[in-house]
C-alpha cells in the first residue's frame, strides 16, 4: 500500500507539473501583469523620467527579461515561466514548512497537499510582486521554525527582513512579527545568547538594507523607488475601501477541507490555550502556525482593497496550520481500519475535486485574443514615434502617452498639472497611434470619452485608430499625429458597424472603398497616403462618405477583425 500510495503521488505530481506549464502559457493575461512588464520594460531601457514605474526589487529584477525583447509577447512568455518556477518553488518551501522530509511518504503527501490549493493556481504564477513576496515569507518561516539551529537562521531573517519591503511594502506586517517572535522567545536548541542572536539579524538586515541601497544608486532608481513609495502610501490613504468578503467567499468552494480543518486547528489551539494558561506559549503544536495564519487574517481585514489575489498571503499559511494538526488527528484515528475509505473520500470530494473544478476554468479563458492585439498593435505602429494606449501597458515595445500612463484599478483617477483628468491632457499633447479601450478605461469621465470618440475609430470594440468619419461628400479635417492613412469610402472602410456583425460579415466580400475626388486638392489615391499635422481637406461626390484611417508604417488596409467586447480584453475578476 506504501508503494502504491508513493507511486500515486509522484504520478500526481508529474501530472500537475505539466498542467502549469500549460497554463501558464495560456491562461489571459490579468491588468496588473501587463503593468508589471511594461514597468519593468521602462526601468529595462532607462525612461523611468518619462513613464510613471514601480521601481520595486520585483520590477527591477524582471527588467533584464524585457531588454532587447521586440515582441511584447515574447516578453510576456518569459516572465510566465520565470513566475512559474516561482511558484514551484513555493510549492516546495510550503511542503518544507509543515516540518516533513520531501521524499518521505508524508513529505510527498504534503508537496501533493501544497500543489492542489486552488488560490494559488488562481495567482499563484501571475507576474506579480506577491509571489516573489510569498516566497521570501515562506523562506523566513523554514528557518525560523523547521532549522532553527545556531545564528545563521536569525542572520537570513534578518536580511529577509530587510529586502522584502522592497518588493512589496506591506511585507513588513509579516517579516516583524517573525523576526519578533523569534527574537523574544527563541525556538528550542538555542543555546546562544540573545543578544548574539540580535546581533546576527541586525548584521543580516543591515547587510542587505546596504547592499540594496547600493545597487539601488548604482542604477540610478533610489530617488524613483522613494517617490514611488511615498505615492503608494498616500493612494492607500485615499483609496475607495472595500470589505474582503469576495475573496474570503472563494475560500468556501475552493479549499472546503483545508477551511474545516483549519477551523477545527484554531478552535483546538484556544482550548490549549484557555487550559494550560502560559504553559502552552510555546513553539511546540501548532500554535506558531496558528499566530502566522491569525497575522495574515487581520492583514487582509485591515487591506483597504483586500481583492481575492490577497488571498496569496492568507491560504499558504491556513494550509500549514491544517496540515500539522490533521497529521497530529490522524496519529490518533488512522489505527481504525473502518474509517480509512471516510477519509479518503473525504479528502477527494473535499479538497482535490474542488480544486479540479476550481482551476479547471482557466482554461476556458486564454490569451490568445489578447496576444494577438498586441501583434496588431505592433504591426501598425512604429517602435519610437507612435505610442498605443491601453491604461494597462499590454504593449511594452511602444511607448505610452505620458508620465501618468497607468490608469488604477480601484482609487481615484491622477490628475494632471493642469487641472483636468490626465488622459485628456495627455492625449492632446501626445497622440496614440493605437487605442485599445478595456474595462479600465470605462471608468473615464464623459469629457474623456468624448475626447476619443471625436479622434478614433474602432476597428472592433477593443482596438481603435487614429481617423476620422467625415460627412457625405468629404470636408476639413485635422492630423495631430503624422503618418500613413488610408483614405476609402465609408462602407469599404474595414471600421466596426459597416459590415455584417458575426461570421457573415468576415465571409463577405470585401468592399474596394476606392473614391473619386481629391486630397487637398491633388487626386485621390486608392493606396495610403503620408498626412502631415495640420488640417487637410477631402472632397467627393456628394453621395460619398470618405473615411481616414490610420495604417501605420506599411500595412496596405486593416481588413475586417470581427466581432469583440472591450470588458473582456482583460478579465478582472472570475
Amino acid at each position: 500500500m506504501n508503494r502504491a500510495l508513493i507511486l500515486i503521488l509522484v504520478a500526481s505530481l508529474a501530472g500537475l507539473i505539466w498542467f502549469s506549464h500549460r497554463l501558464a502559457g495560456v491562461r489571459i493575461y490579468h491588468a496588473d501583469e501587463c503593468q508589471n512588464v511594461f514597468m519593468a520594460r521602462i526601468i529595462a531601457t532607462g525612461q523611468t523620467k518619462a513613464f510613471y514605474a514601480d521601481a520595486g526589487l520585483f520590477q527591477t529584477g524582471l527588467a533584464w527579461l524585457t531588454r532587447g525583447a521586440t515582441r511584447s509577447v515574447d516578453m510576456f512568455v518569459a516572465a510566465r515561466f520565470v513566475m512559474l518556477e516561482v511558484f514551484w518553488l513555493n510549492v516546495v518551501l510550503l511542503a518544507l514548512a509543515t516540518g516533513e522530509r520531501l521524499l518521505s511518504r508524508r513529505g510527498l503527501i504534503a508537496l501533493v497537499g501544497a500543489a492542489t490549493l486552488a488560490p494559488l493556481w488562481d495567482y499563484g504564477f501571475e507576474i506579480r510582486p506577491d509571489n516573489l513576496l510569498l516566497c521570501g515569507v515562506l523562506l523566513m518561516w523554514c528557518v525560523a521554525r523547521v532549522r532553527p539551529t545556531g545564528l545563521q537562521p536569525f542572520f537570513i531573517t534578518g536580511a529577509l527582513a530587510a529586502g522584502l519591503p522592497f518588493i512589496a511594502f506591506k511585507a513588513v506586517a509579516f517579516t516583524l512579527p517573525i523576526s519578533a517572535a523569534i527574537l523574544a522567545f527563541p525556538p528550542p536548541g538555542q543555546r546562544a545568547p540573545r543578544w548574539k542572536l540580535a546581533f546576527a539579524w541586525a548584521a543580516g538586515a543591515l547587510g542587505m538594507f546596504a547592499l540594496i541601497r547600493l545597487a539601488y544608486g548604482a542604477a540610478g532608481l533610489w530617488q524613483v523607488y522613494v517617490a514611488d513609495l511615498s505615492g503608494v502610501l498616500r493612494a492607500v490613504s485615499r483609496g475607495n475601501r472595500f470589505g474582503p468578503g469576495e475573496a474570503l467567499g472563494r475560500l468556501l468552494s475552493q479549499t472546503p477541507l483545508v477551511l474545516a480543518l483549519l477551523t477545527a486547528a484554531l478552535v483546538a489551539v484556544a482550548v490549549d490555550l484557555r487550559r494550560r494558561g502560559k504553559a502552552a506559549l510555546t513553539w511546540d503544536g501548532t500554535l506558531p502556525e496558528a499566530l502566522l495564519f491569525l497575522d495574515a487574517l487581520v492583514v487582509l481585514l485591515i487591506n483597504p482593497a483586500p481583492e481575492p489575489c490577497n488571498l496569496l498571503h492568507l491560504v499558504p499559511y491556513a494550509f500549514l496550520l491544517a496540515f500539522r494538526y490533521a497529521s497530529e488527528l490522524l496519529k490518533e484515528i488512522w489505527g481504525r481500519l473502518a474509517l480509512r475509505p471516510v477519509l479518503a473520500a473525504l479528502l477527494v470530494f473535499a479538497h482535490f475535486v474542488p480544486f479540479g473544478v476550481a482551476t479547471r476554468r482557466h482554461l476556458d479563458f486564454t490569451n490568445y485574443h489578447q496576444e494577438a492585439r498586441m501583434r496588431l498593435a505592433e504591426g501598425l505602429t512604429d517602435p519610437a514615434r507612435d505610442p498605443v494606449y491601453d491604461g494597462v501597458g499590454m504593449v511594452p515595445t511602444r511607448p505610452s502617452i505620458g508620465f501618468n500612463w497607468l490608469l488604477p484599478n480601484v482609487g481615484p483617477l491622477p490628475r494632471s498639472g493642469h487641472g483636468g483628468l490626465h488622459l485628456r491632457s495627455l492625449l492632446a499633447g501626445r497622440l496614440a497611434a493605437v487605442f485599445m479601450p478595456n474595462y479600465r478605461t470605462d471608468r473615464l469621465p464623459e469629457e474623456d470619452q468624448a475626447f476619443i470618440r471625436e479622434r478614433y475609430v474602432p476597428l472592433t470594440d477593443d482596438f481603435w485608430v487614429l481617423g476620422k468619419v467625415l460627412p457625405a461628400g468629404g470636408g476639413a479635417f485635422e492630423v495631430v499625429h503624422p503618418g500613413r492613412y488610408r483614405i476609402s469610402s465609408l462602407q469599404g472602410s474595414d471600421i466596426a458597424g459597416t459590415y455584417p456583425a458575426g461570421l457573415a460579415g468576415l465571409l463577405a466580400p470585401l468592399e474596394e472603398g476606392s473614391l473619386v475626388g481629391t486630397l487637398d486638392g491633388a487626386p485621390l489615391s486608392k493606396r495610403p497616403v503620408e498626412l502631415t499635422v495640420g488640417t487637410h481637406r477631402i472632397e467627393t461626390k456628394p453621395d460619398c462618405q470618405p473615411a481616414v484611417v490610420w495604417m501605420g508604417p506599411s500595412q496596405e488596409r486593416m481588413g475586417r477583425l470581427g466581432d469583440s467586447d472591450h470588458r473582456f480584453l482583460f478579465v478582472k475578476s472570475y
